[in-house]
């Protein structure tokens, strides 16, 4: 029998203890998030005040910890030029036998400042999913959609299938000031366009676009096997846009590596959320974004301290908390595009998102699970070696486009998410049906304690997958 197997298993389970003993407690990233989170920092969304600060914030507290700047240029930031689109007008109709019909209170975005879609087939598609949009019959159409999550990888893949317009219908709980504030507003990277116009409709509104089916196709559209229906009539829109370009920035820095100093380990988290969410005069307009993600970037905060105070890693170590997610996940793209022009070669990415929802004694869980047996494998022994139970389903994959992983995943560089916050998923639709993207997102409504197992978890990981001998990459 090999002695190396035996060995390493010795070196992974000394510095698991290690990193148990290291105890990043719920103390610690309450600090942070306090700060993140609070409403002086009116939702972190880029491009605001509140987004410099965070910005501000993130880079000072990576400076203390001990790292050195680490974007694809030396600096601490790197910047990601990007446009804001804001629907100014529209007006719709559909035409059904010969008769025409006005949407009145339609709130669109056009993918130019002036948007015309005339005389357009409509396709009811329920709640596809991006990766089943290639396969649908929309080529031409308009199509209506509930709404839901993910709708910039929907949008991007409806332009692709040759779609030419979306339409979401909106709760008729959401007011259409909210509907504005929230969803009539889009970002692209500076000097793109959206690949598609979007428009806003609320459900109330249903049966003047989609006719008598409208409530059967709302019930039968929540299917898995629901496949897209087309309705009879045409679609016409008009959109005026405004643009407004600005400059944000993720925030970089890192760990050199002893031996393979061009060989990274990448844990991510981003620092963004959407910032002011509700319309004037409503009683608490800011969405702080505590749980998403002012939670894992205290968590980024606070490991890379423990990090870069222990010994030198083979490999080096990148800490990246990234802009623009909740646009898009635009940051970490540009990032993954910037490394991938540099000798840098990303081995892992671990990322951390929404970590503050689950109390101690979760089990870990992944978002990426399967696709990366090497990790799969280093992330159950890391787990069960600082005394955590392990989720060996792949439940949480549903989640890997939703978050920056998919990024780098996309590209070919190894991403997964692991933590105990995906590891009920009763307990993470329960957040994403409630607080997600909402007001209560905030100090006062989360639970650090599972935060502060994960962080102790992410030093151990990233120390095990910085040691090429625990994870030979090649």
């Amino acid at each position: 029998m090999s002695l190396r197997p035996i060995l390493g298993l010795a070196a992974l389970l000394c510095s698991a203890s290690a990193a148990q003993a290291q105890h990043i407690t719920p103390q610690m990233l309450r600090d942070h998030v306090a700060i993140l989170a609070g409403d002086a920092y009116e939702g972190r969304e880029p491009g605001t005040p509140g987004g410099d600060r965070a910005e501000a914030y993130v880079l000072q507290a990576f400076a203390d910890a001990g790292l050195k700047p680490g974007a694809p240029d030396g600096r601490w930031r790197q910047d990601v030029a990007l446009t804001a689109i804001e629907g100014k007008s529209a007006t719709a109709s559909v035409t059904r036998g010969g008769r025409t019909t006005p949407l009145p209170n339609i709130i669109a975005i056009g993918a130019q400042p002036e948007t015309r879609v005339g005389d357009a087939g409509i396709v009811y598609a329920g709640g596809i999913e991006a990766d089943a949009i290639a396969a649908a019959p929309v080529r031409g159409k308009v199509v209506v959609m509930p709404l839901s999550a993910g709708r910039a990888a929907k949008a991007r893949a409806l332009a692709k299938a040759g779609a030419v317009a979306a339409i979401y219908l909106t709760p008729v709980t959401i007011s259409e000031a909210d509907v504005r504030e929230n969803f009539g507003r889009s970002t692209v990277r500076d000097g793109e366009a959206l690949p598609i116009p979007v428009a806003y409709l609320s459900e109330a509104q249903a049966a003047a676009l989609l006719g008598d089916r409208a409530g059967a196709l709302a019930k039968a559209g929540t299917a898995k096997d629901f496949r897209p229906v087309d309705i009879d009539g045409t679609f016409d829109l008009t959109a005026t846009t405004n643009r407004r370009r600005y400059t944000t920035a993720n925030i970089v820095g890192m760990i050199p590596g002893r031996t393979r100093p061009n060989e990274a380990v990448l844990l991510s988290a981003h620092w963004d959320h959407i910032g002011i969410c509700r319309a004037e005069g409503a009683p608490d307009r800011i969405c702080n974004g505590a749980a998403d993600n002012a939670s894992g970037t205290a968590i980024l905060i606070e490991v890379a301290k423990v990090l870069a105070k222990g010994p030198r890693p083979e490999r080096s170590i990148y800490f990246v908390a990234t802009t623009a997610e909740e646009k898009g996940l635009i940051g970490a793209d540009a990032y993954a595009a910037a490394v991938a022009e540099t000798p840098l070669k990303i081995v892992a990415n671990l990322n951390i998102d929404t970590a503050a929802i689950v109390p101690t004694g979760m089990p870990v869980a992944m978002v990426g699970r399967g696709n990366h047996p090497k990790i799969d494998a280093i992330v159950d022994a890391t787990a069960r070696a600082i005394g955590r139970k392990v989720d060996t389903d792949t439940e949480a994959n549903i989640m890997v486009q939703r978050q920056d992983g998919w990024a780098f995943g996309k590209r070919g560089i190894p991403a997964v998410m692991a933590t105990g916050s995906v590891s009920d998923m009763k307990r993470l639709f329960a957040y994403l049906d409630g607080p997600y993207h909402k007001p209560n997102d905030d100090l006062a409504h989360i639970d650090l304690s599972g935060a502060a197992e994960d962080a102790d978890l992410h030093v151990a990981l990233a120390r095990a997958l910085a040691d090429p001998a625990r994870y030979p990459a090649n």
